[in-house]
């Protein structure tokens, strides 16, 4: 498991530079998106999953246990 502080960091990456990304959350799930914003009042960050274009939604971060790399399934 990743340390908040290596959340954080991770998250900063992804957002300044506008890359989609694959986000594990707790307890088993998951989202691929664009996190929009900064971490907000400590707590969460605006993000659009992929599956819901155009909208934006808040990613706690008590939630996120990893971020990496969106990678697409090509058949």
């Amino acid at each position: 498991m990743e340390s908040k502080s290596n959340i954080k960091a991770k998250a900063s990456f992804y957002h300044n530079n506008k890359l989609k990304c694959h986000i594990k959350i707790k307890p088993i799930g998951f989202v691929n998106g664009i996190i929009h914003s900064e971490l907000i009042e400590g707590m969460f960050y605006w993000f659009e999953d992929l599956r819901k274009p155009g909208q934006k939604e808040r990613l706690f971060l008590v939630d996120i246990f990893d971020i990496k790399d969106y990678e697409e399934i090509v058949e």
